[in-house]
């Protein structure tokens, strides 16, 4: 039995992210950051040479998903729907130790959010001050997983019937699109050609959590740095 791909990884951000409002609206909250990526998709004709060396699609996917939970950092953005939950955008970027900075929205909720070593930051649309908030402890639990690649891509890309197709230009990378179908829903996989084989771009149509994961700035410094005292409120 194939494992889910896209369908589990934005489940967790689904979960984790209606924890963390739920959180915020009773005081917790965290930090913005960077600029929308482009990701045009002109596509061209597959090259000759196959650039991943005769591997199947199944194959080329495990491997690249394994690249991205081994990045040393990385921006990740998701935009997906969840029937129950509704809708919700993460933009973040993180690195291997667990560092990040960025923002979550769930439906109307955004929260900004900062977390350095084993503490996090937290600031809701609309307030002045950042919560802080123990990772260890209590619902700053909650907010750990958010920073950890290996979580979001865990056990993902095994034993899946993934399909090559042509290549693509994402974010001004070349990449191949893999594609997979699975319990009516069809999945986009774009796997860069060049350097690194990383998983680029994942989007889903159809399904309980149709949407969007897009994946870039791989080993850029995460400047994830604590706010000033005079701006966290009083515990």
């Amino acid at each position: 039995m194939r494992r889910r791909t896209i369908v589990t990884t934005t489940a967790l951000f689904v979960c984790a992210t209606t924890a963390l409002t739920a959180c915020s609206s009773s005081g917790s909250s965290t930090a913005k950051d960077s600029p929308a990526a482009k990701t045009p998709a002109a596509a061209t004709p597959a090259a000759k040479k196959d650039p991943f060396g005769g591997r199947s699609g199944g194959q080329i996917f495990t491997d690249a998903m394994k690249a991205d939970r081994m990045a040393p950092s990385l921006r990740l953005k998701a935009n997906v729907t969840d029937a129950k939950d509704g809708p919700t955008k993460v933009d973040l970027t993180m690195n291997s130790k667990g560092d990040c900075t960025g923002t979550i929205g769930a439906g109307k909720d955004a929260v900004a959010m900062i977390k350095v070593g084993k503490t996090a930051y937290l600031r809701p649309t609309g307030t002045h001050k950042w919560i802080k908030s123990d990772t260890t402890t209590g619902q700053g639990k909650d907010l750990a997983p958010m920073c950890d690649v290996k979580t979001f891509l865990a056990d993902q890309g095994e034993d899946n019937a993934a399909e090559k197709g042509p290549i693509i230009t994402v974010g001004g990378v070349p990449a191949m699109v893999l594609t997979e179908k699975d319990s009516g829903s069809v999945y986009t996989l774009d796997v860069a050609t060049t350097g690194t084989h990383y998983l680029l771009k994942m989007v889903t149509v159809g399904g309980d959590e149709p949407g969007t994961l897009e994946f870039s700035d791989f080993g850029r410094p995460v400047h994830a740095v604590a706010p000033p005292k005079s701006q966290i409120a009083a515990g």
